[in-house]
């Protein structure tokens, strides 16, 4: 027997549960043809029943949250209410259970498998005729949860859409064989690029990346078949397999829309990709491509401005900090240096600063290799070496560009270093990055590429090193006390307590414990006291002595900060620091 769930059954449920009155359910039942109407005019659609009364509700004056509504529906379903997670998703499982159309019109999205259970988010739970539908035809027990519509509908659109347009692109593609990197040469052979599958199945990965904030797409060609993964919070989820048939077609679509050389897959190439999302949102994706053993691997870069250009503030810079940084700005001359390993936030904190320096009555020009983000009120200039522009070659020419900031992606070379150093001293505030550890050896390092101390002494404003750490998710973060062997790795005094907090994982968090990144950060400020030290030769620990003397907060402390405050966890602060 059939028993779905109606508005009069919804509003009786939520009467029960004094979410609304007898008059508003009245005026509800009595105006809902008239807002079922207005509903499907607006949206183009059939409203769920939960949709409805939001719809009805908001008109009249009464929000209520749909989230709010699904809980209780829950909660007498006796069952759990989900914010479905995509990347949880076992795809396979969920197009061998459902056809994209069943899930569209009754609400209902297989998720994952618990054992030999088969997890379904439905809008409506006392479906049972569904229920006992699908464990028929699967042969499995179902275990129904609570989900939004929307949710459903979105993931069933997004997972069937992929599937069903690279499955379709498979057929159309014969298998190359490809065993090693020889047999590369032969593979100029794909069918029309203007294929709708391949084009609908790379549209549906570039949006869903964005939508999952993803910093990366990492396309791997295996041995039968290719791997999708996305980069979240610093950590790769593998999103998608399919075929290997149609991994030739789907890297050379994406190839086509970075305007790289499709016949060429002997060769690592670059390219760049500007996508326009139905929001207005512009994102470009820097491409890269190499020969790998079983074909080509991709890696796209989201470089969402959004993104990589933050306010100073949100960096992870303390107020102290954040002042010191601003002073060395301010100064309109001298060298500011951001040094870190891959990955430790470098670009993001020049471009927020290059985005707060760029004003009308400042000139800013940039070399960097490549351009990551597009500024508009910045010059930006591409290193081509093919071209003879190296960072040394193409700043001597920008010095006659009258700058008063100049921004170079990174001190790589002598030859760089010392123009660097002649830009800083002519009057010109130069940023740039150096791979270094901590901001004491970032002295060494220039003294290395040949720059004189005394030069180094005259010309740096601030050295700001830094770390990325994820942040523990505000949702399912709790507190508890450090043990005391956490206590011995941070040296700390053991007999103290020390209160932090740490996650369990949930929906919101991908089920990881964290949600989002900040930069623990160690900032030097260039004392007259520290220019002296410098200008004699000093080591790096009589420099990184006299400037904690002076107050800086190393590494270590920041880090610690971090982790005292709540806003990261034990594990998240140890791996930065590379304690053993």
């Amino acid at each position: 027997m059939k028993i779905e769930m109606d508005l009069k059954f919804l509003l009786e449920m939520l009467q029960e549960y004094s979410i609304i009155t007898e008059d508003l359910k009245d005026l509800i039942c009595n105006r809902r043809e008239y807002y079922q109407s207005l509903f499907e005019n607006t949206h183009k659609k059939e409203p769920f029943v939960t949709e409805l009364l939001v719809f009805i509700c908001e008109r009249e004056s009464f929000p209520i949250e749909e989230e709010q509504i699904f809980k209780i529906i829950a909660a007498r379903a006796g069952c759990d209410y989900l914010v479905i997670d995509p990347l949880k998703i076992d795809s396979q499982l969920a197009v061998k259970t459902i056809s994209p159309k069943y899930g569209l019109v009754n609400r209902v999205m297989p998720l994952y498998k618990e054992g030999e259970d088969i997890v379904l988010a439905m809008a409506d739970p006392f479906r049972i005729d569904i229920i006992d539908q699908l464990s028929s035809t699967s042969g499995c027990n179902i275990v129904p949860v609570v989900s939004s519509p929307a949710d459903i509908d979105r993931v069933v659109s997004d997972i069937f859409g992929f599937k069903k347009s690279i499955k379709a692109a498979a057929k159309d593609f014969s298998r190359e064989t490809l065993n090693n990197l020889e047999q590369l040469t032969d593979l100029g052979k794909a069918k029309s690029m203007d294929d709708k599958h391949i084009i609908n199945a790379v549209d549906y990965m570039l949006k869903y990346a964005i939508e999952q904030e993803a910093s990366d797409i990492h396309i791997e060609p295996k041995r039968d078949e290719t791997h999708i993964r996305f980069r979240l919070d610093g950590i790769l989820h593998t999103i998608y397999s399919f075929p290997f048939e149609a991994h030739l077609p789907f890297v050379s679509r994406l190839k086509m829309l970075a305007r790289m050389d499709i016949a060429e897959k002997r060769r690592p190439q670059d390219g760049r990709i500007k996508v326009v999302m139905e929001t207005g949102t512009e994102v470009e994706l820097r491409a890269s491509t190499v020969p790998v053993v079983n074909g080509e691997k991709m890696v796209l870069r989201l470089l969402e401005s959004g993104s990589f250009v933050k306010k100073i503030e949100d960096i992870g810079f303390t107020h102290e900090q954040q002042d010191i940084f601003y002073d060395s700005l301010k100064r309109g001359y001298g060298m500011v240096l951001v040094t870190g390993p891959t990955g430790s936030g470098k670009s993001t904190t020049l471009y927020s600063t290059l985005k707060k320096l760029s004003t009308p009555e400042n000139n800013i020009i940039s070399i960097e290799d490549p351009i990551e983000i597009v500024i508009e009120e910045v010059n930006q200039m591409g290193v081509n070496v093919k071209a003879g522009i190296t960072f040394s070659s193409a700043l001597r020419h920008i010095l006659r560009q009258d700058p008063d900031v100049v921004m170079i992606g990174e001190i790589r070379d002598r030859e760089t270093a010392g123009n660097a150093v002649q830009a800083a001293l002519t009057g010109h505030l130069v940023l740039s990055t150096l791979h270094t550890n901590d901001t004491a050896s970032t002295i060494e390092r220039l003294s290395d590429l040949g720059v004189e101390p005394y030069l180094i002494a005259g010309v740096i404003n601030s050295i700001v090193a830094q770390r990325l750490v994820r942040k523990v998710c505000p949702f399912c973060s709790f507190k508890r006390n450090m043990t005391e062997e956490e206590k011995i790795t941070l040296h700390l005094p053991t007999e103290n307590e020390y209160e932090i907090r740490d996650s369990e994982g949930c929906v919101r968090c991908r089920y990881t414990g964290y949600k989002g990144r900040t930069a623990i950060i160690e900032i030097m400020k260039i004392t007259s006291k520290m220019r002296s030290l410098i200008s004699s030769g000093s080591t790096i620990e009589e420099i990184k002595n006299n400037a904690v003397m002076d107050g800086m907060v190393t590494l270590r402390e920041s880090a610690i900060k971090k982790l005292a405050d709540g806003v990261s966890t034990f594990n998240e602060i140890v791996k930065a620091l590379y304690y053993e």
